[in-house]
């Protein structure tokens, strides 16, 4: 289906890194961005989008979401999650499957990819599994993904890496493949002596038995070994103002180090966490310090890590519900993902609007080879969200589409709810309305996929 020719007139245009002089943006019938100026005029046949002032924003780039499709769909599965993600701004996911079957070879990536056609409503790059298991067929796997998943702490779906030694084969692989590993990185050995020592209220406060030091400790370790071996290493949903930190001083140093923070560690801190009801707000790596998060603040603003991902990993509420010691870890947040870094902006003096917006567009498209998303510039693809920034609204959790329907947020009051939302062209989302059929398509690695079938 061909995109709907259309002038986009009178907004504020963001082109992924900072807002333009331009005003006005034009589409064509190939869903491509096309032309971008001011006074620009209609065009015969072209349908016209009066913004009056409103933002025009590149479609988000979520790169670190759990959709759990296939084997966990009661949970969440792409049709839900990817309408969650268009509610929230998000038209590109990078996905990594967390419960089995894990995505170990090359035929079971294929299927994936291909399996989602006609379920996602959102463009999709879903990440390899990097396992002991998967080391024989780690190859099958490059030019399929953007990257393998390494879980180096349990959590939720995974024991974590046992020791040094087998993390040193993983890597040396991924290596040897020529494969970017992004890594959960907490130590299981701090994690464990953290619980043995916990006593009373400790017993149940997540970021005591998930502490600062079982972080900082694994991405110290992690950074270490990937430069011994020569892996290229991306560190997710970092926690620590410090392991964020070692991260920005590796890249500085010319390795090939990278980082990603999540925005519930730069709205949150420890004492909101374990305040909040029914252990909404218990995820893994736990939420830290109010220092930490100004920190992870500091170092969003100043560009220093490659950009926000959500770590959308949603659990009915009957089991969030449930005592700490048995509640699992994760929360669904896609759905709010460009209100809620826009309030990460207002509450961050030392960050812009534009540091928040570009850590979730061209920030992580860039950092996962995702060259067509991200931006408004000529040749892009016409992946749009316009949004009143003046606009605010309360969250209510019943009326967010992903399936678990809760929030963490329910009751937050924010601004810069995304009205409507295209892909490629296609216009997929209008609030309030039911969502476009499913449109989304494989990108990036996985779009070669595409072509074979």
């Amino acid at each position: 289906m061909e995109a709907q020719p259309t002038l986009f007139r009178g907004g504020r245009l963001f082109d992924g890194r900072q807002f333009l002089d331009a005003t006005d943006l034009r589409i064509g019938l190939a869903g491509t961005i096309t032309q971008i100026g001011s006074g620009l005029e209609a065009e015969t046949g072209e349908a016209v989008v009066e913004m009056e002032g409103r933002w025009l924003l590149p479609g988000l780039v979520d790169c670190h979401v759990h959709f759990r499709e296939p084997g966990l769909v009661r949970k969440e599965g792409y049709l839900t999650g990817s309408a969650g993600a268009l509610h929230g701004g998000v038209t590109t996911v990078c996905e990594i499957q967390n419960n089995p079957p894990l995505m170990e070879t090359g035929a079971l990536l294929r299927q994936k990819i291909a399996d989602l056609r006609g379920i996602s409503r959102v463009d999709y790059a879903p990440y390899g599994s990097l396992t002991e298991a998967a080391l024989p067929t780690l190859h099958e796997l490059k030019g399929l993904c953007p990257a393998v998943k390494c879980f180096l702490g349990c959590s939720t779906g995974a024991g974590g890496v046992k020791d040094e030694a087998t993390m040193r084969a993983l890597f040396q692989r991924a290596a040897e493949v020529g494969i970017k590993i992004v890594a959960h990185c907490e130590d299981n050995q701090i994690m464990d002596a953290a619980a043995a020592a916990a006593q009373g209220e400790q017993a149940s406060r997540h970021d005591f038995l998930r502490p600062v030091e079982a972080e900082v400790q694994s991405i110290r370790d992690a950074i270490r070994v990937a430069g011994e071996v020569g892996a290229v290493l991306h560190v997710f949903h970092i926690s620590t103002a410090e392991g964020g930190r070692l991260v920005a001083e590796a890249r500085a140093a010319g390795q090939p180090v990278t980082g990603t923070t999540a925005p519930h560690y730069l709205i949150a801190d420890a004492e909101e966490a374990a305040a909040m009801h029914e252990n909404r707000f218990k995820v893994n790596p736990s939420i830290k310090s109010a220092d930490n998060r100004e920190g992870l603040r500091q170092l969003v603003a100043q560009g220093l890590l490659e950009g926000v991902g959500t770590d959308h990993a949603p659990h009915p509420l009957e089991e969030k519900a449930r005592p700490y010691a048995k509640a699992p870890s994760g929360f669904p947040s896609i759905d709010l993902l460009l209100p809620l870094m826009v309030a990460v902006a207002d509450d961050c003096d030392a960050m812009s609007i534009e540091a928040a917006v570009a850590s979730v567009t061209q920030l992580p498209a860039d950092e996962f080879g995702l060259t067509q998303k991200g931006r408004l510039a000529i040749g892009a693809d016409a992946d749009l969200v316009l949004a009143d920034p003046e606009a605010r609204f309360v969250v209510d959790e019943s009326t967010l589409p992903s399936k678990s329907k809760w929030s963490p947020y329910h009751g937050r009051e924010l601004r810069a709810r995304p009205e409507r939302v295209w892909l490629r062209g296609r216009m997929v989302h209008e609030h309030g309305k039911e969502p476009a059929a499913p449109q989304g398509q494989p990108v990036g690695p996985a779009a070669s996929v595409l072509a074979e079938v």
